[in-house]
């Protein structure tokens, strides 16, 4: 079995990924205006190129540079962050992490990622393009008010670094099964080692907002806030 998921690195990136979600007001204050649609950003140091799935983007307001060249960010349906209509997506909440790993890095494999989050039991979990993958059957809801216990993780090498992934969707939802597995594989597919030429300069700007994410959070997004937007709960 491998042991990636044992070593520091990931481990911190996992645990960053999780306090960067659950803590009380640690996405800011919620922003007066939408914010502009963003859907493909480079994470890492530029290492790793992040591209949303189709219908989703970016919280520019969530981008993080950590610890030891990694990088932390939040994505949601496209709809809901930037406050106008486009195309349909199922609500859902999905985090990226990257940690950079040694060039030796075994990949990440599923019985190791299913170990790595005992003793919280797991269902559906498997390996496909490069992607291990797991769907943790409890917590869910405490992460995202309103959601599904039902919840997936994942892990994959790329551009050096060690990326883990996660997707929670609101109760109920098709996203909690089946559905969320093909969208995380998507996420997953959307990753990639950034080429050595010029950035975009949309890269360039979420990158440098990445590395001041912490002093600019403060003004855009609100924990609360921010769920509530994107899954408004009727009486």
């Amino acid at each position: 079995m491998s042991t990636w998921i044992s070593e520091p690195g990931a481990r911190r990136a996992l645990a960053c990924a999780a306090l960067l979600i659950a803590l009380p007001g640690c996405l800011g204050p919620v922003a007066d205006s939408p914010q502009r649609p963003v859907t493909e950003i480079v994470l890492g140091a530029g290492a790793v190129r992040v591209s949303a799935p189709r219908g989703y983007c970016i919280d520019d307001g969530s981008l993080r540079s950590l610890a030891g060249g990694g990088g932390f960010a939040l994505l949601a349906p496209c709809a809901q962050l930037t406050g106008t209509p486009g195309l349909t997506a199922a609500p859902a909440l999905m985090t990226v992490s990257v940690m950079r790993q040694a060039g030796d890095a075994a990949p990440p494999d599923a019985e190791g990622l299913a170990a790595a989050i005992a003793p919280a039991p797991v269902g559906a979990q498997g390996q496909e393009a490069g992607l291990a993958y797991v769907q943790v059957m409890q917590g869910g809801e405490a992460v995202l008010p309103g959601g599904d216990p039902r919840h997936w993780r994942g892990a994959r090498l790329v551009g050096g670094h060690l990326a883990s992934l996660s997707l929670y969707a609101p109760e109920g939802s098709a996203l909690a099964g089946r559905e969320g597995r093909l969208l995380l594989a998507d996420l997953a597919a959307g990753l990639s080692g950034r080429a050595a030429e010029a950035p975009a300069e949309a890269d360039t700007d979420a990158e440098a907002e990445a590395e001041t994410g912490a002093e600019t959070t403060a003004a855009k997004t609100q924990r609360r806030g921010f769920f509530a937007r994107l899954f408004p709960v009727s009486d």
